[in-house]
């Protein structure tokens, strides 16, 4: 039977407020639930677990097994949600939590590239590299935007209030970029999955350079 006041004390960990992060919740707090009084397994651990399952994703698109490698990268951004939710409920200091943003970055481009990859190769058409080339590049941008901003002004746009904040629930990232990956595959048109992806990601780098700049310049405070 459910330890109420264990789930209760689950629920005041999220910190997520992406609608990705909603749709992950249920899993993860009912992971979390299940590693609670296993005190011998940290965030840590669940992190190495996360990144090379994550790496290994990568090498599924390179062996082109496309539906694998969705389902991994599923349970991959499931995970990468559990790992903060142990810390947090542990209330213990975590070291690689603390490089946990720029190992994201590089499993997460690494996905980027594979799966520009694998269009290339499968579909036998450069306009999917060209569009692939794009997507990262986009998606740099975008991660600067959000970078610069939270050093000019010490906090994140998601915790900016206003458009901002809303915008941030809806944004392009990775666990979004993969849910356009399955739905495409779902219905049996994967390489369309790079128009949507990155329509998805040129919007947000959009959004997230108009709101910077006019939260930069109405507040006074500009990046020196």
């Amino acid at each position: 039977m459910l330890d109420r006041e264990k789930w209760q004390r689950i629920q005041e960990l999220q910190k997520g407020k992406h609608f990705i992060s909603i749709l992950h919740k249920p899993i993860e707090d009912f992971i979390v639930y299940l590693l609670y009084d296993l005190d011998f397994i940290s965030a840590d651990h669940v992190s190495l677990i996360t990144y090379l399952l994550a790496f290994y994703v990568a090498y599924l698109f390179l062996r082109g097994a496309v539906l694998y490698a969705l389902l991994l990268a599923v349970i991959v951004g499931i995970l990468d949600g559990v790992d903060g939710k142990i810390a947090r409920l542990r209330g213990r200091k975590t070291y690689i939590g603390k490089l946990e943003h720029s190992i994201d970055m590089l499993y997460e481009q690494t996905w980027y590239a594979t799966y520009t990859w694998y269009l290339w190769t499968h579909y036998g058409d450069n306009l999917y590299l060209v569009l692939g080339f794009a997507f990262l590049i986009l998606d740099s941008l975008v991660r600067h935007i959000y970078n610069t901003f939270w050093i000019a002004t010490g906090k994140s746009l998601k915790y900016s209030g206003g458009l901002a904040e809303k915008v941030t629930k809806i944004d392009g990232r990775r666990s979004v970029y993969v849910l356009h990956m399955i739905i495409w595959y779902v219905l049996g048109a994967f390489n369309y999955s790079i128009f949507t992806i990155l329509i998805h990601c040129g919007a947000t780098a959009f959004a997230y350079l108009a709101i910077s700049m006019k939260y930069l310049y109405s507040s006074q405070v500009l990046p020196s």
